[in-house]
């Protein structure tokens, strides 16, 4: 069993370092994947290397505050970019005069 419990900090380590070359092309999520897989093979490491029982009262439940608020951050930059992108997808595309999308619908509320 400590075989496992090596191969998990080593598979969050490798996680890690592709998060980093990922980020570079991505933004601000594969920064933010970087650094939660680093925290994740730390927190590994600390149980694999060290023995101490991190996922066993307050500490487990510090680390499950942390998964919940790595998760709600990813999922919030993601969505922030996602639509992002669609409206400068929207932006770019040419619309029909009798066009009913919410970008022309909003113009013809302003005029």
């Amino acid at each position: 069993m400590p075989f496992l419990s090596y191969f998990y900090v080593f598979l969050w380590a490798a996680l890690a370092v592709l998060c980093i070359f990922i980020g570079r092309k991505i933004g601000i999520t594969g920064w933010l994947l970087a650094v939660f897989f680093t925290f994740m093979a730390v927190w590994y490491g600390l149980r694999a290397f060290g023995g101490l029982p991190v996922f066993d009262g307050v500490a487990g439940y510090v680390f499950r505050g942390v998964l919940l608020v790595f998760l709600v951050a990813i999922l919030i930059v993601w969505y922030r970019s996602r639509k992002a992108q669609l409206t400068r997808k929207n932006k770019a595309l040419p619309h029909a005069e009798d066009c009913h999308c919410e970008h022309c619908e909003g113009d013809d509320k302003t005029s």
